[in-house]
């Protein structure tokens, strides 16, 4: 089940688990089509309006997206740069919680 507007899941797998080789041109053709007017409806549905489905298919999307091409190590530096970022905040936000907030 796929969100209004939003290309079916079971099209998406059929796609993927059919060869390239074994699929018309006009079939392809379709499947370009389609999967881009996808991307655009997902970028354009506001993340509240998404099911659990559509949230994680489009984050898995972007992901794939931003990673073309990038080296897997630039990549794995850029998750290490936003962990090191979200740890800092966790920590700063913890000691706030154990010393009393912040102080006005």
């Amino acid at each position: 089940m796929s969100d209004a507007g939003r290309k079916d899941f079971g099209d998406k797998v059929s796609e993927t688990v059919k060869p390239d080789s074994q699929k018309s041109t006009l079939e392809k053709g379709k499947e370009v089509v389609t999967d881009q007017a996808d991307k655009l409806a997902g970028k354009l549905q506001p993340e509240e309006n998404k099911g659990v489905g559509q949230t994680v298919h489009d984050s898995a999307q972007q992901g794939k997206d931003d990673a073309k091409g990038k080296s897997l190590g630039e990549t794995a530096q850029e998750y290490v740069e936003e962990a090191k970022h979200k740890l800092g905040e966790a920590a700063e936000y913890i000691s706030k919680q154990v010393h009393g907030g912040e102080k006005k």
